[in-house]
């Protein structure tokens, strides 16, 4: 039972990259008990074992996250992995941004429970639709690489599956309230059941978060959910079924500013809001809703093991934007003396003119999304392990654009429809997707001894369709198939060291987006898969205390698509393009180290070097996103080019104490360096194209101070302060290249200034 126990510890809480666990009861909830709880029940289900995968893993254990509860965006827990770039982006809370060895959000898979949970259009995730998420999680695990999932395919870079919390053996209710300096206000509630009579249990988490953030007009009110009822039917049965959601309204900076106005007006200032009749107004305003709901059967046999999923995401909601008649001043603009919107000028130009020139829409967007996903393993014999599934996604979308204001004007006409609208009505195209997507693997496991062998093969198909929300017309079906096929093996040279080597080969299925590019109901020509073909090699090594893992990778991707549709900047013309057939590389090494040092003191250490780069040429088509002509067809340059959007050197180091009588401590350091800025290929137009603007390298420093006590004999109490850019380092954290290359012509968002918050909790 000890040694069970001990592996169970492995993949729960392994600690940087040596499979050896600690069990502290206030850090990591884990029973001490000899009878498993369904927490780990869950997590052996889910996670991957690093000491039996050939993969690059960092788990992130329950402190870790507790560390970041305060965080403006769960992504920031994810900060500190090398070759991972996490940020808050635009800097109000809940928009975030992920790259994974240089690879961006919609080549990044995420999981939640091993369920796949991005879009299915673009292979987006907008994380504001899970802010309250970091309170229901236990634990997340980031795979870099391939990625453990035979059945997630957009895994290029890499994967992240979050688990959320599950029934402990016992009892345990807790709450909390923090707030920041800003005036961000959070409190939460967590409470769990433990086992309960006749095998259930149990679990809920509630918060609420509301205030300011650091930047202008930036206020957020988030109430967040989670419930998950779990039934125990018999020593190998589990049936869990969760519901979460995070119903929210925040405003967004969603225009980027250059240097000149970050200088004049500081980091905190947005473009985006003025006062309309006498009232703060925001032009991005986001509102959304996403509740999800899953049903788990987890089954642990001696010899057969399954794990099936059905889910269900119905999300509805919008966003204030924008709308500007042919050829008229944007909103944008309109600026007053303090850089601010000029709402009085836009209200007598429209008085004026009698038919607006300038409105407020909602931009109004959702989907269904529901799936299935069925998994086996079978043990062949005490070596061989034969495992398969299936999987499928249904996802249907629709957006359509609703006046919210005329701005003074009377009326706005409408060349498509030629009308005057009012308040209320709809403008624009009306268009939704609709996407039917199936995939199967088969996978064999070879375990014997210090070698562990895995290889399998997928096989994905996608249909896709645009549906007219007016006329009712459908567009053709547009069908496409892709394959996978993953392998590694690991060699444990003794119980200190080991080592493994992975690869793969991905022919995947481009994006609903690519196939159905322009915005009418045609269906785009000659549209091909995306080849990647990847490899890594790794070594680990553990001691007494310590451990290391250094590993080197390369992944080429050909024939990559692109499409960008930038009406997402509210300054931007609105046009959206597809990028054809663009070549990449991208490869790297890291390393992770850490040593306890003593009983109170843990230190860690990790690094990376990369070079990601474009190798080719390709074609871009541009569309108008409203009218839905093509605008233009053009060649592009990027062969040589750095890829943007992420720094490709990373160093860091961390230290973590524990003294008595309660007392903790953490404080880390990460530099971030060689960061080109984001650009669209489809600027490239000349060979003469260069690279674009090398942000400067900056670092920054955080720190978690606490106490944690029991003020009654079952009652803890934890105290604890944060700072994050503790020496108020003014640096760019991401943007978009400019036409000379240079910061004059770059624009993009500042880190956030030195920012403290401060909080309780309470569990008993």
């Amino acid at each position: 039972m000890a040694t069970k126990k001990h592996v169970l510890l492995g993949i729960t809480i392994l600690t940087s990259m040596t499979g050896i666990a600690k069990n502290h009861m206030e850090d990591d909830v884990l029973p001490n008990d000899t009878v498993l709880s369904l927490q780990e029940v869950v997590v052996r289900g889910n996670f991957s074992d690093e000491r039996h995968a050939a993969l690059n893993l960092t788990t992130l254990r329950p402190a870790d996250i507790l560390r970041h509860s305060t965080a403006p965006n769960y992504l920031e827990m994810m900060q500190g992995v090398p070759g991972v770039f996490a940020t808050s982006s635009t800097g109000t809370y809940g928009d975030a941004t992920l790259n994974m060895r240089g690879f961006k959000q919609e080549n990044i898979s995420i999981l939640l429970n091993g369920i796949p949970i991005q879009g299915l259009t673009s292979g987006s995730m907008y994380w504001s639709n899970w802010m309250g998420l970091a309170d229901a999680t236990y634990a997340v695990q980031i795979q870099k690489g391939l990625g453990a999932s035979m059945l997630a395919d957009t895994s290029m870079g890499g994967a992240v599956n979050i688990i959320t919390k599950r029934s402990g053996y016992s009892p345990m209710t807790n709450f909390g309230f923090s707030a920041t300096e800003f005036g961000t206000l959070k409190g939460s509630l967590n409470y769990s059941s433990g086992e309960l009579k006749n095998g259930w249990g149990i679990d809920v988490s509630l918060a609420y978060v509301t205030g300011s953030g650091f930047v202008e007009a930036s206020d957020v009110q988030t109430f967040s959910y989670m419930l998950s009822v779990s039934k125990l039917l018999n020593e190998k049965n589990t049936l869990i079924f969760t519901a979460l959601g995070s119903p929210e309204t925040h405003d967004q900076r969603n225009t980027e500013l250059n240097s000149a106005e970050v200088d004049k007006y500081g980091r905190e200032y947005s473009k985006n809001w003025g006062y309309l009749r006498g009232k703060e107004y925001s032009i991005a305003r986001n509102h959304y809703w996403k509740p999800y709901f899953t049903l788990q059967h987890i089954m642990e046999g001696e010899r057969l093991s399954m794990k099936n999923s059905i889910y269900l995401a119905l999300a509805n909601g919008g966003g204030r934007s924008t709308y500007a008649a042919s050829g008229a001043k944007s909103i944008i603009d309109h600026q007053d003396g303090n850089g601010h919107i000029d709402f009085d000028s836009i209200l007598r130009e429209n008085e004026e003119n009698g038919a607006s020139k300038n409105i407020m829409i909602d931009y109004l967007s959702g989907h269904k999304q529901a799936g299935a996903i069925f998994s086996a393993d079978y043990k062949l014999t005490d070596k061989w392990t034969l495992a398969g599934g299936v999987q499928y996604q249904y996802y249907d979308t629709y957006s359509k654009m609703e006046i919210l204001d005329l701005l003074g004007g009377s009326y706005w006409y409408d060349y498509s429809s030629k009308s005057n609208l009012g308040v209320g009505d709809y403008v624009g195209a009306r268009y939704g997707r609709t996407t039917h997507h199936t995939s199967a693997f088969l996978q064999g496991k070879y375990d014997f001894g210090p070698w562990a062998l895995q290889f399998g093969a997928s096989v994905f198909n996608g249909m896709y369709r645009r549906h007219n929300d007016v006329t009712g017309e459908k567009s053709d079906w547009a069908n496409g198939f892709g394959a996978n096929f993953k392998a590694g093996i690991l060699y444990a040279i003794n119980n200190q060291h080991s080592i493994y080597l992975n690869g793969g080969y991905n022919s995947r299925l481009p994006y609903a987006n690519v196939y159905l590019a322009s915005s009418n109901l045609s269906i785009t020509n000659d549209v091909i898969n995306e080849k990647n073909i990847m490899g890594e090699l790794g070594y680990r090594a553990s001691w007494n205390g310590g451990g290391l893992s250094l590993s080197g990778y390369i992944a080429s991707w050909k024939d990559k698509n692109l499409t960008v549709n930038i009406t997402k900047r509210a300054n931007e013309k609105s046009e959206k393009y597809l990028v054809k057939g663009l070549n990449a590389l991208h490869m790297g090494i890291e390393l992770d180290v850490h040593q306890q040092i003593n009983q109170w003191l843990t230190a860690k250490a990790y690094g990376m070097l990369a070079s990601w780069k474009w190798k080719n040429s390709g074609e871009a088509i541009i569309y108008d996103s409203y009218t839905e002509e093509t605008l233009n067809t053009y060649t592009i340059n990027c062969d040589g080019l750095h890829v943007g959007d992420a720094p490709q050197t990373q160093v860091g180091a961390s230290l973590d104490m524990k003294w008595m009588n309660g007392f903790y401590a953490h404080v880390g350091w990460q530099l971030n360096a060689r960061m080109y800025a984001d650009f669209e290929p489809s600027s490239r137009t000349t060979e003469a194209s260069g690279d674009s603007y090398l942000l400067p390298s900056y670092s920054l420093i955080d720190a978690t101070v606490g106490w944690r006590t029991y003020i009654f004999k079952d009652m803890q109490l934890d105290l604890f302060a944060n700072g994050t850019n503790l020496l108020d380092k003014h640096y760019i954290e991401r943007g978009i290249d400019g036409a000379n290359h240079d910061l004059a012509t770059f624009r993009g968002y500042w880190g956030a200034p030195r920012a403290l918050s401060a909080g309780f909790r309470i569990s008993f």
